[in-house]
């Protein structure tokens, strides 16, 4: 320390009195004191600062799982004070529902889904899918009248909830007219849309939103089985009918939301030269926990429900951007490609024009598609898919059909059946291979279709006596695992790379 510091340091003290000294220790002691008081009161105001602030967190999260939960099953449950102008339609509902008069008042519900809106969805900006939401609401809002609260819920999904003088005349008056009214041509896209409606009555299936929203859902579900552009009111019995399809429908329903579908294809081989001629497309359901799928595990809900109609746009659009792919990495020429279609999918107006759409839109012909036709025999008797037919054939579509008719009435039929492919089914293939009693008349249709220029594909081979008996019957054109399971898209693509198969051992086999 520096030596003239201390000096003064010692006249500073030698100067001060003792009363001086003493009101100096007292000040330091004071002002100790103070210091510490002012810490600890810093630091509770700051913990309690700090607990407001979690406390805040805490109830924003509880109140965003409050309000999650609340999406999640579609139901708003507190009390709330809205006005007739909003478009919360659930706060209005259960406002509505807050206020109803206990065993005087009836209200019903109609749960309004919008048939193959994924279609649309993909196919448009979203800007112009709001404006298509908006359309709907607009259309339903001006429908209605003081009692009516309308409105968009999620998605593809609307309400119509009404009070007042409930009957059955005036709930299928009001589900008629709906149904009218949403099938009119939209403005905001050039499109046309039907719907599903879900009806259910306040209190008799339910007295909370939650309640009726669930039980809204069966009745629609029932809608979409039964067609689609339709109704259904709930019963109690729905419950016990059609829980297990119901679950099982809401996980495809997810999983088509989730694009958890692809498609696989399997190659249609000439046994003359060994070449793939065409290939026919499968859908393939990649499941969260289980893989891949096959058609089996969920086709026949798909087409319950309707949602195989959904599948019938997506999947073609999905043929020919591959198809595209393929045929700028490896020039191909001279190949089609097939893709199934069930007399659901057949009795959607304008099918076809917007297949050829499609492929328009890829520039490709459409003769290197082919449109295999599920059920032929029943598709034809409904008008909108014998159009549908028609206009394929127009438009330049081949047109495949593996059905045979009840008692083989294709052979009859044969000049004047809407296709210029005949496939013998795996299972009419096994019963040829078996000489079961109809493996004559099996044989006549592959004769027949043969004499009238048709290509027959046999469909399920699997071994070489199979191959050798098809080609007795002077079939040319198989398909089946014994040349390939369906493999994905990036599998299939390397048969482009080297053609596996070979034109001498189908020789050897045939003679």
């Amino acid at each position: 320390m520096n030596r003239g510091v201390i000096m003064n340091s010692n006249v500073f003290l030698s100067s001060v009195t003792p009363a001086d000294q003493y009101q100096i220790v007292v000040a330091f002691i004071i002002i100790i004191v103070a210091s510490v008081t002012i810490y600890f009161l810093f630091r509770n105001v700051m913990k309690e600062v700090r607990r407001s602030a979690n406390d805040k967190k805490m109830m924003e999260n509880k109140k965003e799982a409050e309000n999650g939960e609340s999406k999640k099953s579609g139901l708003l449950v507190e009390r709330r004070t809205v006005s007739k102008n909003s478009k919360d339609v659930l706060a209005l509902i259960n406002q509505a529902i807050y206020h109803s008069k206990e065993g005087q008042t009836i209200s019903v519900m109609f749960y309004i889904n919008l048939d193959n809106f994924r279609y649309i969805a993909e196919k448009y900006q979203p800007k112009q899918i709001d404006k298509v939401i908006d359309e709907i609401e607009k259309r339903l809002k001006k429908y209605g009248d003081k009692h009516s609260i309308s409105g968009h819920f999620e998605k593809d999904i609307f309400v119509y909830y009404l009070t007042g003088d409930i009957n059955n005349e005036m709930i299928k008056n009001n589900a008629e007219a709906i149904l009218k009214l949403l099938a009119e041509p939209l403005k905001s896209v050039p499109e046309q849309i039907t719907a599903s409606i879900g009806i259910v009555l306040f209190p008799f299936d339910g007295i909370s939103p939650s309640q009726l929203f669930k039980n809204a859902e069966v009745a629609l579900y029932v809608s979409k089985k039964q067609g689609k552009n339709t109704y259904s009111l709930y019963s109690q019995d729905l419950i016990e009918k059609e829980q297990y399809n119901m679950s099982y429908y809401q996980e495809i329903k997810k999983s088509i939301s989730n694009d958890e579908f692809l498609l696989y294809y399997q190659p249609i081989v000439d046994i003359k030269t060994g070449r793939m001629i065409g290939m026919e497309s499968l859908l393939r359901w990649n499941h969260p926990t289980m893989g891949i799928l096959p058609p089996g595990k969920f086709l026949n809900v798909m087409d319950l429900t309707g949602d195989i109609t959904w599948f019938g746009k997506w999947g073609f659009e999905k043929i020919v951007q591959q198809y595209l792919t393929w045929k700028k990495q490896f020039k191909i020429r001279d190949l089609f490609i097939s893709t199934n279609l069930s007399p659901k999918q057949l009795m959607m107006e304008g099918l076809a024009e917007d297949f050829y759409n499609i492929v328009n839109k890829y520039e490709f012909s459409a003769e290197s598609f082919c449109l295999e036709i599920i059920d032929y025999y029943s598709t034809i008797r409904n008008p909108i898919a014998l159009q549908n037919l028609s206009e394929f054939r127009r438009y330049g579509f081949r047109i495949a059909v593996d059905d045979l008719g009840l008692d083989f009435d294709i052979i009859s039929d044969m000049t004047r059946v809407k296709a210029n492919i005949i496939k013998i089914s795996r299972e009419d293939v096994m019963k040829v291979m078996n000489d079961f009693q109809e493996s004559e008349q099996i044989s006549k249709v592959i004769s027949t279709a043969i004499q009238n220029q048709k290509m027959v594909i046999a469909e399920g081979i699997e071994d070489e006596d199979m191959i050798k008996r098809m080609s007795d019957l002077d079939i040319r054109f198989m398909q089946g695992y014994y040349f390939s399971q369906p493999k994905s898209a990036e599998d299939t693509a390397k048969i482009f790379k080297k053609n596996i198969w070979d034109s001498d051992t189908f020789a050897r086999i045939t003679k």
